[in-house]
């Protein structure tokens, strides 16, 4: 059996994906501006969320970002739904043909006005990146 990781190495390695996934600027804001109140929560996300989930290795990331997308739109929370949209276009390499594919089964599965919100953070997305979506149809070089 495979020895469970210490609080200090959950935290560690959670704070590295943490990064890694949402960006050193994120992560500096959110812990530059907790409270006491919210502090606990900052470890949770860290040590949990990334050091446990993210940070094991098992699901690649692409598949875990748009594993989150889903479920993100599902419940309808499209504020983190962006943040991990972001993450997925520049941080986990999701490509722009598989996102696509994800936001017209999240329309279906979750209905037509969460996919026109999933699209519409998509569009803002691409324009606030500069990504070019013209040639996402184009057969692959080779």
């Amino acid at each position: 059996m495979t020895p469970q990781p210490t609080q200090a190495e959950l935290a560690e390695r959670g704070e590295k994906m943490r990064r890694m996934i949402t960006t050193d600027a994120y992560v500096d804001h959110m812990l530059a501006t907790r409270t006491p109140f919210d502090s606990e929560w900052q470890d949770f996300l860290t040590e949990q969320l990334f050091g446990r989930t993210w940070a094991r290795g098992i699901i690649d990331h692409p598949t875990l970002s748009m594993i989150n997308l889903a479920m993100l739109a599902g419940r309808g929370c499209m504020e983190e739904f962006e943040i991990h949209f972001r993450a997925a276009l520049t941080r986990t390499g999701v490509p722009l043909i598989q996102l696509r594919e994800l936001l017209l089964h999240i329309a279906m599965y979750c209905g037509a006005p969460i996919g026109r919100d999933a699209f519409k953070i998509a569009r803002k997305c691409f324009a606030d990146l500069n990504i070019d979506v013209s040639e996402i149809d184009l057969p692959p070089q080779t």
